[in-house]
């Protein structure tokens, strides 16, 4: 996979795991990372269900790369130094190599790929020294980049440069919540992360797991607490501030959607915005730090340890000044030794935490956000999610902290208790997400607590009504048949299509669809202009989410056969490329039946100043050279040849692509649609390789 070039000595690095066998699932989880994504083989991310062994199919992952190249060198990113500790311990004892071999890059640390075999890099040490410690290191690399979604941010995405043959991305939840400068969700695979280091290429969710009997026994148990009059009364004139903002809002042509990014705007839009963020921020900073979080949890805990002995208990909060209150409150109850981690705290006051909860002598450990992600300790018998947001995946991300197997032959059964404030937005995730269906449906038991009571009671069931599942809604649907649109009742499907004011229909990576059906009528009814929609997996049921609404969708269609799509390299080898492959009489906007890759890039034309064309660069977007007083080079003649031929068209603003032939064209109407011949690109402010 790479060229000649002068490698350390060492021996050979073969990876053959000591003492595991792993199971079919993971095998082909690895197999799906070998085979690799549109970017080629050996690259990807895998999504697994926390507990289910990433880092032993991180490592069969770089057995199958050093096969390929056997002087591989290691290079394993992860959030905190938690999880590095956990990482080493793994190759020591997993692996063959010597512990001298293993180098880390982290505070005071700050080895190298020259003198170790393998490397294990804190993420904010990582980006920064990473890509040259890399690049001088010379010869093959595989980068391993754990808790991946952590790496999206724009202070951390620089690891991502780290140059490396084999790449490879694990989260439990790799899906980020980043969105455009449009305020449209931005898909893994479309993300920094999708483009670094590779597409999700393989899933392993809590569903899953359960259906393949991976999980041990276990129950999650849902308990409703109370606002007190005065919490009560600020909650409610926060949610009033909230609407009253959403409503000005939408008044002046906001997509709700897109608040957050015209927050980071100027102007009366960005204000109002601003102020709309900032009160719902304070409304979920009221609940996280409701009194009743803390005297239920002590509870639920002192009613645990009453009827099981030593049991190991994790709880989770999102407050560290709540965090504290709660570790003091169960230090007092008298259940022994009550460890606290957090932030706030020293590196070696948080080590000796994590460890004394790991060999067992402080069997209860209170933890801030940290240690949804990092902690591997099988023997927790019980967690309790205190406070956690509204994301259906960060509770099933903590309920896998719980529902991690042990490989020691002895049976396990776990408890869950998941807290959420009664009669406010914390009910939410109930509509989201039905419970019975992830965890089974004797899995889960509801309480409801009443101000400053003892005991809880039994309730029926969740607060809300879980969605339908595609199944039950299709039995309905042939049952009726009733006229579209109908509001969707059940949950996101996964599979996200696009269309565009011009009528082409793509998927995320814009391989068009070749059989849209009744797509285009469907989804305009209710998007004129186009928009992102989905698909459901069964069914084929068409979902377009209402504009500004979280929760809401509408069935426009159902499609009568799957969609067919026509990559981008289905097209790439139609015969050699000789100088009449595009008619000299071809102009812009006619059909254009040549190779459809996108090897010379992907850019905008925006409307403004007349026209100008864009890419994407780390720092936001740049502009081409297109004005003849900015060099004479032929890159600028070409971004004047585009942008007339744009004209020519009579198109608004476009996205589009150049392919290999240096065509420039674009997707209309389900058609590829020829704008010119562009030799050697454009001219921009920055060098070629900086695009994000």
């Amino acid at each position: 996979m790479t060229d000649a070039v002068e490698v350390p000595t060492g021996p050979e690095l073969t990876f053959d795991l000591r003492g595991v066998q792993l199971e079919d699932w993971q095998q082909d989880a690895c197999a799906a990372w070998a085979a690799g994504d549109e970017g080629g083989p050996f690259r990807g991310t895998l999504e697994v269900f926390t507990g289910g062994g990433k880092s032993l199919i991180a490592l069969e992952c770089a057995r199958l790369a050093a096969l390929v190249e056997p002087h591989l060198r290691l290079v394993i990113v992860v959030p905190t130094i938690a999880l590095a500790r956990q990482w080493r311990a793994v190759l020591e004892e997993r692996t063959g190599l010597d512990p001298k071999d293993i180098g880390e890059l982290r505070g005071g640390r700050k080895d190298d790929l020259r003198t170790h075999r393998a490397l294990i890099g804190v993420l904010n040490s990582a980006a920064q020294r990473l890509p040259q410690i890399a690049r001088d290191a010379r010869g093959p690399l595989m980068l391993i980049v754990d808790e991946s979604h952590r790496a999206g941010a724009p202070e951390f995405s620089r690891v991502l440069d780290t140059p490396a043959d084999f790449r490879l991305g694990l989260s439990a939840t790799a899906e980020r919540e980043d969105v455009d400068d449009d305020g449209v969700a931005v898909e893994y695979d479309d993300h920094v992360l999708g483009r670094n280091l590779g597409a999700i290429v393989y899933r392993f969710d809590l569903r899953s797991a359960r259906e393949i009997g991976w999980l041990p026994t276990f129950t999650v148990h849902h308990h409703a607490v109370q606002l007190d009059p005065d919490e009560r009364r600020r909650y409610d004139e926060a949610s009033r501030k909230i609407d009253d903002l959403a409503d000005r809002l939408r008044d002046i042509g906001v997509d709700m959607s897109a608040v957050r990014v015209v927050a980071g705007r100027s102007g009366e839009q960005a204000t109002l915005a601003r102020s709309y963020v900032a009160a719902v921020s304070t409304r979920k900073d009221l609940l996280y730090r409701a009194r009743e979080r803390t005297r239920v949890s002590a509870r639920i805990v002192e009613s645990l340890a009453s009827r099981t002995p030593g049991p190991r208990i994790l709880l989770f909060h999102e407050r560290i000044d709540e965090a504290v209150d709660l570790h003091a409150a169960l230090s007092r109850a008298g259940l022994g030794v009550v460890a606290l981690e957090h932030s706030r705290l020293s590196d070696s006051r948080r080590r000796q935490a994590l460890a004394s909860f790991a060999d067992g002598s402080a069997p209860i450990l209170v933890s801030v956000k940290s240690l949804v992600e990092g902690i591997d300790v099988p023997a927790t018998d019980v967690g309790v999610s205190v406070a956690s947001s509204a994301s259906v995946r960060q509770r099933v991300q903590a309920l896998g902290r719980v529902l991690r197997r042990r490989f020691d032959g002895g049976e396990k059964t776990a408890e869950m208790h998941l807290l959420f404030v009664e009669k406010t937005a914390d009910e939410l995730i109930y509509e989201k997400e039905d419970w019975s269906d992830l965890t089974g449906p004797a899995s889960n038991q509801y309480f409801g607590w009443g101000l400053d009571a003892v005991e809880p009671d039994v309730l029926d069931g969740p607060p809300r009504t879980p969605r339908p599942t595609e199944d039950q809604f299709w039995t309905s649907f042939t049952a009726e048949r009733p006229t579209l649109p109908i509001e969707w009742p059940c949950g996101w499907p996964r599979d996200e299509w696009r269309l565009d004011s011009r009528g082409s229909v793509t998927d995320l990576s814009g391989a068009l669809v070749e059989n849209p059906q009744g797509v285009v009528a469907a989804v305009q009814r209710l998007r004129p202009g186009g928009g992102r929609f989905r698909v459901s997996t069964k069914h084929r049921f068409v979902v377009v989410p209402e504009a500004g609404s979280e929760l809401r969708a509408w069935c426009v269609d159902v499609l009568d056969e799957p969609f067919r799509t026509r990559p981008a390299e289905a097209m790439q080898d139609e015969g050699p490329v000789t100088e009449d492959s595009t008619p000299a009489e071809m102009t812009p906007g006619d059909p254009y039946l040549g190779p459809r890759d996108r090897t010379g890039g992907t850019y905008k034309i925006r409307q403004k100043r007349g026209g100008v064309i864009t890419r994407r660069v780390r720092t936001g977007e740049e502009y081409a050279a297109a004005d003849p007083g900015e060099g004479t080079e032929p890159q600028v003649s070409n971004a004047v040849l585009v942008l007339d031929a744009w004209k020519r068209t009579g198109e608004s603003g476009i996205s589009f692509f150049v392919n290999a032939r240096d065509v420039a064209y674009y997707l209309s109407g389900g058609e590829a649609r020829y704008l010119a011949h562009v030799d050697g690109g454009f001219l921009w402010p920055t060098p070629e390789g900086s695009e994000a």
